[in-house]
């Protein structure tokens, strides 16, 4: 049997080797001490409530996990008010209770789409009953039939001028709004998507609020069929009930549509936004938050593998390092093998990066907001296309991590107490919520084809990340230039790093501006031929992502070493050559998995690209000693990580076994069924001597 102390000594040795100081990088990731503390005490308040243990959730079906998490959702308002929390502190209480609540689109969709889309009296009428919890509200856009393309939603609100309200109807069974979060049992209220009709013209989708069940006894209006959609797949969102509601004719006042931009008057006189997009704020911030929750995720993921990793031993190859104060006769830690390392630290890599992008995006959100409460819509454009980019490009990669971290983690990576099964099931369906990734690629596409058009005509208006289009305009200049790697060392220069993924950004999309232009340009493009264009949409829309996020990765470090910070809020001089490896790491691994992209126009030599390859490999094993440390620095508690192979102690055999025993087949001797089917099976012949 397995030496079980082994374990734990392995990941105390790990930890010996790292090279920075822990405290500073966790620092630096949740950007000061202040908020490392904070957040610390809100995992700790969650962490100490019985009704979020998680201990059982591996058992509950469908119907016992909605009710679950209602019972937690309400729990979780209560301590928001008994606290005082602010919506930062909800957000950390969510991401500790690690799953998905009916009552999440509250605060994350229903208050922002008010306060964002609401005339100040409707602010008034709405948002303190919501931050009490007098009513709970979601957000009601995707129907059975139609999800993002808001202009083809089938849910009517037509305004009925004798009464001074709208009618609101799902004109078709594929009109009833569908995968609503909170809708299925618990919201009382809806921010609801509808085209605005009056005397038959339709202005539009614009949003209304919804009464859907009595404040009373809880009983949906009539008019309203509502429910809920049933399991969802790998058992994901088991607690969220995803609901359906159809529409019959359904009455609300017409001071009931949000008026802040657009607006009806009592005599049915529609006045347009000054904007057609300003609706998109409450959109850039939804996936604006999913940035930063990949960062979580990603960060959670490579934790338990890392952890694991090191501690479980498999075969005994005299070629890889076994550290000198341990037994050579012992097997060699997975983690010691180059290929476990070229597949994890990158993602390691990936997770710092997702947290640097994160906090971008969001202060990005934040500016777009001051804006446009003062009318200045000049920022929307880019952040709506930035933040769709992001939002594709960042669930692609963290869902693809951490299903990379199970896989890593050999056999037992595919039991549910690694931690990481629920968490695959919470984050798979962000690559289809809020825009399917394939789908919203072509925000940025359309964004980039119009940045384009400026940087020919007006090339001074060419907005701050898109100024990579200059590089092409000279066409001839362009063709010719080449990567200015001469030395393999070249490649962790950051400006080398960052001119190669200008230069990608740049063609690309020229030539999907090309490529436009000869279809006859994008104004006058109808359907079937933009959709032609859709491989190249994606193509540059996660280019211009894997740019930005190389780009804010080495301002993170460089912000990170300002000498107006306090002493102890500036990042360790160690972890800040540690951050250069990763930021390294992050941009030329990310070159190399792209790599035809970057030579396929002779920008890359042949000479050049092996010695990326060689530089990656160098980088990786630069990493080994610090692997360890850098996943303590995310600071997940094992209460979150909720994982039997990934804990803190590195007792993962232990854990994993003491976990087997909580299975409810093992309560008896003899199993359930054993009477009725294994019995007569093996009794049907008669009975046998061994």
């Amino acid at each position: 049997m397995a030496d079980l102390t082994q374990n734990k000594k392995d990941l105390a040795h790990a930890r010996t080797k790292t090279s920075f100081d822990v405290a500073s990088m966790t620092n630096y990731l949740y950007r000061g001490s202040g908020n490392v503390e904070q957040r610390r005490y809100i995992i700790d308040l969650i962490a100490r409530e019985p009704i979020f243990n998680k201990d059982d959730w591996a058992w509950l079906n469908h119907t016992d996990a909605v009710k679950r998490g209602i019972a937690m959702s309400a729990r979780l308002a209560e301590i928001k008010m008994e606290n005082d929390l602010n919506d930062l502190d909800f957000a950390t209480m969510v991401e500790a209770i690690d799953d998905t609540l009916p009552i999440l689109l509250h605060n994350g969709a229903f208050i922002p789409v008010i306060n964002a889309q609401g005339t100040d009296e409707q602010i008034d009428k709405w948002i303190p009953l919501a931050e009490k919890f007098q009513i709970i509200g979601c957000y009601a856009q995707t129907e059975l039939g139609h999800g993002s393309n808001l202009s083809s939603l089938e849910t009517t609100a037509t305004f009925i001028k004798e009464t001074d309200e709208w009618e609101i109807d799902s004109t078709t069974f594929t009109a009833a709004k569908w995968w609503i979060g909170g809708l299925g049992a618990m919201c009382t209220h809806a921010v609801v998507q509808a085209k605005l009709i009056i005397d038959g013209t339709d202005h539009g989708a614009h949003v209304f609020v919804v009464p859907i069940r009595s404040l009373e006894d809880h009983k949906p209006f009539s008019g309203i069929q509502v429910g809920d959609i049933g399991p969802k797949a790998y058992g994901g969102f088991n607690k969220m009930e995803n609901g359906f509601a159809r529409f019959n004719k359904y009455r609300i006042p017409r001071e009931n549509m949000l008026m802040r931009f657009s607006k009806v008057s009592r005599d049915g006189v529609f006045t347009k936004p000054p904007h057609a997009k300003l609706s998109y704020g409450s959109m850039v911030l939804l996936r604006s938050v999913l940035i930063r929750q990949m960062a979580l995720y990603l960060s959670r993921a490579t934790t338990i593998a890392t952890r694991y990793l090191t501690v479980r031993r498999q075969f005994n190859n005299p070629t890889q390092r076994n550290d000198a104060d341990m037994n050579p006769g012992l097997e060699t830690q997975v983690i010691n093998y180059p290929m476990v390392q070229n597949r994890l630290f990158p993602l390691i890599a990936s997770a710092y990066a997702l947290f640097a992008a994160g906090s971008v995006m969001m202060d990005m959100y934040i500016g777009l907001l001051t804006d446009l409460s003062s009318g200045n819509i000049g920022a929307l454009a880019e952040v709506h296309a930035m933040s769709s980019a992001l939002k594709s490009y960042c669930t692609t990669i963290g869902a693809a991590g951490a299903e990379e971290c199970r896989k890593l983690m050999g056999g037992h990576g595919y039991s549910y107490f690694t931690g990481l099964a629920h968490m695959f099931a919470s984050i798979v369906p962000s690559n289809t919520y809020e825009g399917d990734n394939y789908v919203l690629t072509q925000q940025m596409a359309r964004y980039l084809l119009k940045e384009v058009k400026t940087a020919k005509t007006e090339p001074e208006k060419v907005t701050p990340y898109s100024k990579y289009l200059l590089l092409a305009t000279n066409r001839d200049a362009f063709s010719r230039a080449t990567c200015a790697v001469v030395q393999p060392e070249d490649w962790l220069k950051p400006e080398v790093q960052l001119a190669a993924f200008e230069h990608r950004c740049a063609r690309l999309a020229m030539e999907l501006s090309d490529a436009v232009e000869a279809g006859g340009g994008l104004d006058d493009t109808n359907g079937k031929t933009w959709s032609d264009h859709n491989i190249e949409c994606y193509r540059i829309s996660h280019a211009h992502a894997q740019y930005v996020m190389v780009l804010w990765f080495i301002r993170s470090i460089r912000n990170a070493q300002n000498p107006d910070l306090d002493d102890e809020e500036r990042t360790d001089p160690k972890a800040i050559q540690v951050l250069q490896k990763l930021s390294n790491l992050h941009a030329l691994h990310t070159i190399q998995t792209n790599l035809a992209d970057f030579a396929e126009d002779a920008y890359l030599s042949p000479r050049q690209c092996p010695s990326l390859r060689a530089q990656v490999k160098d980088v990786v094993a630069s990493l080994a000693d610090d692997a360890v440390g850098l996943v303590d620095a995310f600071d997940h508690p094992d209460f979150l990580l909720a994982s039997a192979l990934g804990a803190s102690d590195g007792d993962a055999y232990k854990r994993l076994w003491d976990k087997a025993q909580t299975e409810p087949l093992n309560r008896k001797d003899v199993c359930d069924g054993y009477e009725e089917y294994i019995r007569p099976l093996l009794k049907k012949h008669g009975e046998i001597k061994l």
